[in-house]
């Protein structure tokens, strides 16, 4: 009895944001959005193989993508805070929709070429730069700060879950149908995120209206810039978005040059890491209002590194499959942590300018993809893991003292 109890308290803590009407619809129209972005990535990784046959390429469309979002990431974050989040990112689903649809035709009419994958990767940046602080900014509006790392892990359960669903989708249509039916697939998930989106209830109008929309740019550059904790924040997400979370830029090559799989089987390796993040963010969901999540962020982060060293040394598909799973889960519980601690140090004022920054961090995972996809080009996938993870675990114990020494991180949180 008693363990029944406990099972059921850790349950409603676990659902507790989803028992908030408004965050259902968000999270079933997130699940969607991410099955899109998560698909997409997919399509275009392993159709950039099949056109080049050439890792670098791969990573130079990475790349495109990564800097566009980058040099509009300040932007959106300007955009979150001025603009009605609700009919901003139904707009952005439209957008992402459209894009996938245009790609789509183009492959089933033979006239899709590398600059045409090019200038899309470049808008489907500007959208993400734009489309992650609105979300997150979103959820803060719906749950508050004492539910804000449950929603947002809540949030990356229905992320990594489409992800996992996603892959085995784009893999198995890609190998069945054709890549030209895996960008129908990104074109439908979007426009059903748009869709319900509309039905999202809540006011989600913009607090700042009076400044100039420069003016309001260059606040949110110097909060975050005079804000030390904000900061080293900032400078971690570079880090894990650079070496960490390229990984999964990095998937349809480890899949082709180092395991020797068919699009079915990036898929399943996919699918792999997508499992991972989705078990992780269940566990870290059930957490609650955890007081501890720096240590959460800094030993997942830790954990990332040591995964992708010893990834780098593996030839084993079974083992390749385990060591995804597990880079997957400990993203997943440094992503929640992270999140988490930058909404609860912003005010509600500067918040969507601090998240437009944090978002354009995300531009380094498809920059990371380049560079990595350079290094693959030129000597080897398992030269650029061992890169990605030597870099990141040597890093981390610096970090982690200054964390130490800072109480604001366990005043706030």
């Amino acid at each position: 009895m008693i363990l029944l109890v406990h099972l059921k308290n850790r349950s409603t803590i676990l659902f507790s944001a989803l028992n908030n009407r408004n965050y259902r619809w968000y999270w079933f129209a997130a699940f969607f959005s991410s099955m899109s972005t998560g698909v997409n990535l997919i399509t275009q990784g392993w159709l950039v193989l099949e056109m080049t046959n050439d890792p670098l390429w791969v990573g130079i469309l990475a790349g495109i993508n990564g800097i566009a979002q980058i040099s509009f990431g300040t932007l959106g974050g300007v955009i979150v805070d001025r603009c009605n989040k609700r009919i901003t990112i139904i707009i952005l689903q439209i957008f992402s929709g459209i894009i996938g649809l245009i790609l789509s035709l183009l492959l089933i009419y033979n006239h899709l070429d590398l600059w045409h994958l090019a200038i899309a990767a470049m808008f489907n940046g500007i959208l993400q730069s734009v489309r992650i602080p609105t979300g997150n900014s979103i959820v803060f509006s719906i749950v508050g700060s004492k539910s804000i790392l449950n929603a947002l892990a809540s949030q990356l359960i229905g992320f990594n879950t489409s992800r996992m669903i996603g892959s085995i989708l784009a893999g198995t249509v890609i190998s069945v149908f054709g890549t030209e039916y895996s960008y129908l697939l990104v074109m439908l998930c979007s426009l059903t995120a748009a869709i319900l989106f509309f039905f999202m209830g809540g006011s989600y109008e913009s607090i700042v209206t009076k400044d100039s929309f420069w003016k309001s740019l260059i606040e949110g550059i110097k909060f975050s810039w005079n804000d030390k904790t904000i900061l080293l924040l900032l400078s971690i997400s570079v880090l894990i978005e650079l070496f960490g979370f390229s990984f999964f830029i990095m998937l349809p090559i480890i899949a082709k040059e180092i395991l020797g799989l068919n699009a079915q089987g990036l898929g399943y390796l996919s699918a792999a890491n997508a499992l991972g993040s989705t078990i992780s963010t269940i566990l870290v969901a059930s957490l609650g209002d955890f007081r501890y999540k720096p240590h959460l962020l800094l030993v997942s982060a830790l954990c990332v590194g040591v995964s992708l060293t010893v990834f780098a040394f593996t030839e084993f598909i079974i083992l390749s499959f385990i060591l995804s799973f597990i880079i997957g889960a400990f993203l997943m519980s440094y992503d929640a942590s992270m999140g988490s601690l930058l909404q609860l140090l912003c005010t509600n004022e500067i918040r969507g300018r601090v998240l437009g920054i944090y978002g354009l961090t995300f531009g380094f995972t498809t920059l990371g993809g380049f560079f990595l996809g350079a290094i693959s080009s030129l000597f080897s996938p398992a030269m650029a893991l061992g890169i990605s993870g030597i870099s990141i675990v040597t890093t981390i114990p610096f970090v982690q003292s200054r964390i130490r020494k800072n109480t604001r991180f366990y005043t706030e949180s």
